[in-house]
């Protein structure tokens, strides 16, 4: 087989991945997906996650915000919003692998702007976290005034 031909044919065969996973696929699939995924599911799961609204009514969940356990929390609003660590990774920026440590109580959370950005994250609503862990919103800017 000549030098170009191989060329072709690797680009053709290593060039098409399923948009899921990542894996070469087939040049007799026509779809962007690998059968795997299409079969399991995994290509319509690709929706952002978010925590439903009725996550923050249950009383536990209140509970563990009031006494600022944001491990607890984190294990409360995944389990009631039937969510992963994965989805709280990255409604929050935070690393699963942190999120799981801190569930387990290996880990806490003490830097505030840390804070901030889970609550926001997650969504919390301002009346349950109160001013101070709800980042401040940006002020307009002042208008230019011309110069002459």
């Amino acid at each position: 087989m000549s030098r170009r031909r191989t060329t072709e044919v690797a680009a053709a065969w290593g060039g098409r991945r399923c948009t899921t996973c990542r894996c070469r696929l087939s040049r007799y699939n026509s779809e962007t997906v690998c059968s795997v995924c299409n079969r399991s599911g995994t290509a319509a799961q690709t929706t952002c996650p978010f925590v439903p609204t009725q996550v923050w009514t249950y009383e536990d969940v209140k509970d563990a915000l009031v006494h600022r356990d944001f491990g607890r929390l984190c294990q409360l609003v995944r389990e009631r919003g039937h969510l992963r660590q994965e989805d709280m990774a990255l409604l929050t920026g935070l690393s699963q692998a942190f999120l799981s440590m801190l569930e387990s109580g290996q880990r806490r959370l003490t830097n505030i702007d840390r804070i901030i950005v889970l609550l926001d994250g997650l969504n919390a609503p301002a009346d349950l976290t109160g001013p101070m862990l709800r980042p401040a919103p940006l002020a307009p800017a002042p208008p230019f005034q011309a110069v002459s």
